[in-house]
């Protein structure tokens, strides 16, 4: 499984049969074998998430997983040469099954979905924007709602082993930063966790890693240093 950081949350992944996009919403791309599928997911509406502009892929031998809230009317669906065979819109709790791929979303604690991805053999999860987002100077029973919705998403991985996951790091968060990143890898059976939403701030991970918490599971976080580093894993 080759695996590509793109920026932000947006991550590319190729697999034998297939490639998988994620959050992709502006920028070149990696060459991809367009002879093989090509999934695009976009978790929700949010401009650090997706633009109208992945549709400039096209339709041909590509097909599009979208958070529900991402709207499609018909004059963009003209301007983009839309083919609604092509374009699947998920709120949370629904599952989806397209040749060699099962999908399922969990409902996030911001806007759209997470993804939980079975292909060949492979278990993938994006976070998109589900991540315990506990904010200083929100209101006390706020934080908690929050903490409660999260937790109660997070169960929904256990018992399931996932090669790779995709889970938010926000500096943003000052001092709570590790909250939702340190709870799911001590829930989920996760082989391989891959940092994002961090703002291109990649310091945050190397913060993570000299933190005592880290200890349990520091081996399987891959250290994100640049846009566009790939990894084989």
């Amino acid at each position: 499984m080759h695996i590509t950081f793109l920026y932000h949350s947006s991550f590319l992944v190729e697999l034998e049969t297939c490639a998988l996009l994620f959050d992709w919403y502006t920028g070149e791309l990696p060459e991809i074998d367009r002879s093989k599928p090509l999934y695009v997911f976009n978790s929700h509406h949010h401009g650090d998430h997706y633009s109208p502009e992945i549709f400039r892929l096209g339709m041909e031998n590509t097909w599009y997983i979208l958070g529900s809230c991402i709207r499609l009317s018909a004059k963009r669906k003209a301007a983009y040469a839309i083919n609604e065979d092509h374009v699947f819109r998920l709120g949370g709790g629904r599952t989806l099954d397209l040749p060699g791929l099962h999908v399922e979303t969990l409902t996030s604690t911001d806007s759209g979905v997470a993804f939980l991805i079975q292909v060949e053999g492979k278990t993938l999860y994006h976070a998109g924007d589900l991540h315990w987002w506990h904010w200083e100077g929100e209101p006390v029973q706020w934080n908690r709602d929050m903490e409660r919705d999260f937790k109660r998403e997070m169960e929904k991985l256990k018992g399931n082993p996932i090669d790779a996951a995709f889970l938010v790091l926000d500096p943003r968060q000052e001092k709570d930063y590790w909250l939702g990143f340190d709870y799911t890898m001590r829930l989920a059976d996760i082989r391989h966790v891959f940092p994002m939403h961090s703002w291109e701030e990649f310091w945050i991970t190397k913060k993570l890693l000299d933190d005592p918490c880290s200890e349990p599971y520091r081996g399987r976080v891959q250290f994100i240093r640049y846009n566009g580093q790939q990894f084989e894993i």
